[in-house]
């Protein structure tokens, strides 16, 4: 969906987002990370990867109701004044924060990060992604101490998945501005799309595509495969294929 080959981070900050059901409290950062050479790249190709094999994207809705469009408002004002990106970045994180309306929304890191040179079809634009992590992976350290190696467990972020992700690209098209997401912890199906992003699928040919897909894959599944046996499945497949 995305090419990163030019990408690269302007601005990031981390801030911390509680649970609003268990009356917590929000942690926030004052000012962006200011990252070494070896973390910068380990973590820009860490945050940008899920987004470059997607093939469906979502757009805001409901476009004429504030109160509906946080995040869209939230990403163009930083989009507009490079400089508000803090303080947005802790608006998006406490609009999150109402979101937690129940005990098993997850409290976690929650990463904002200003890209520049993101490619998304041919056109080369900026994004602001949101990165909440909600898992904390527990490694073995070890370090050297009087003269002996010793060993111990420390938690941290694995850069396997994104629990949770979203870029908001400053560009769009006729049905409004393009969001890409993932959700790899999706424990509910309201909190993040609908709650958090308020948005829903593109109509376009990615989608039609996917569905006819689907549609022929449930019906070499249910019809072919049990009428015609695994070769009949295969033959039609590969034909629409």
């Amino acid at each position: 969906m995305i090419k990163r080959t030019r990408a690269e981070i302007s601005q990031c900050i981390i801030h911390k987002v509680a649970n609003k059901f268990n009356s917590g409290h929000n942690a926030f950062s004052n000012e962006i990370i200011r990252f070494d050479e070896e973390s910068y790249d380990i973590l820009k190709n860490f945050l940008l990867k899920p987004f470059t094999s997607l093939t469906q994207s979502y757009r805001f809705l409901s476009p004429s109701t504030v109160s509906l469009t946080e995040v869209n408002n939230f990403t163009t004002w930083i989009f507009n004044d490079d400089s508000s990106f803090v303080e947005n970045s802790k608006k998006i994180v406490n609009h999150l924060f109402e979101q937690s309306n129940s005990a098993q929304i997850k409290t976690g890191d929650v990463l904002v990060v200003h890209f520049e040179g993101i490619q998304y079809k041919e056109i080369l634009t900026d994004a602001v992604g949101v990165f909440k992590i909600e898992n904390k992976e527990e490694f073995l350290q070890t370090y050297l101490e009087d003269e002996n190696f010793d060993v111990a467990v420390t938690k941290g972020i694995s850069t396997k998945r994104i629990d949770k992700g979203c870029l908001i690209l400053n560009t769009s098209d006729g049905e409004g501005t393009v969001v890409l997401s993932v959700d790899n912890n999706n424990y509910d199906a309201q909190y993040w799309i609908k709650n958090f992003l308020n948005v829903k699928f593109a109509d376009n040919n990615d989608l039609h595509t996917q569905n006819y897909l689907q549609m022929c894959k449930e019906f070499s599944e249910e019809v072919l495969l049990r009428q015609g046996g695994k070769q009949e499945q295969c033959n039609v497949l590969s034909k629409h294929s």
